[in-house]
């Protein structure tokens, strides 16, 4: 077991620098030592922890911004399909009742929930 290091001047048999790397006794950990820190001031991992703590909503707000804008864009594109495309297919005849039903059945339903739950995203999000 190592309990200390010791570098030795060229010059003499006196230790010019000594380092204790025996930690039983300190409690903390030797990454917290003054010897591994930048000249005893705070070390950069505990100042990002310390801004992570103080402003922890901003990155969940950017978060739930991303999740609104990319919830406008899926209904958008349901809207393309279940709007201007039965529209579309409506007025050329383009394809029998049954197949139009059986298809538009299934879309419906989901167009219909991403409506409401993009109002309930935006109506959050104000509040935030």
């Amino acid at each position: 077991q190592l309990s200390s290091l010791v570098l030795k001047s060229p010059l003499g048999s006196n230790p010019a620098f000594q380092v204790n790397l025996n930690t039983a006794g300190q409690g903390s950990s030797p990454l917290l030592s003054p010897v591994l820190s930048d000249a005893g001031g705070p070390r950069i991992e505990e100042d990002d922890e310390m801004k992570r703590k103080r402003y922890p909503t901003d990155k969940a707000y950017y978060i739930a911004k991303e999740i609104l804008a990319t919830e406008r864009t899926y209904l958008k594109d349901l809207e393309v399909i279940t709007v201007w495309f039965r529209s579309a297919v409506l007025k050329e005849n383009a394809m029998p009742e049954g197949l139009m039903t059986l298809l538009f059945s299934n879309i419906d339903p989901i167009y219909e929930f991403h409506r409401g739950f993009l109002k309930e995203i935006e109506q959050r999000l104000s509040l935030w």
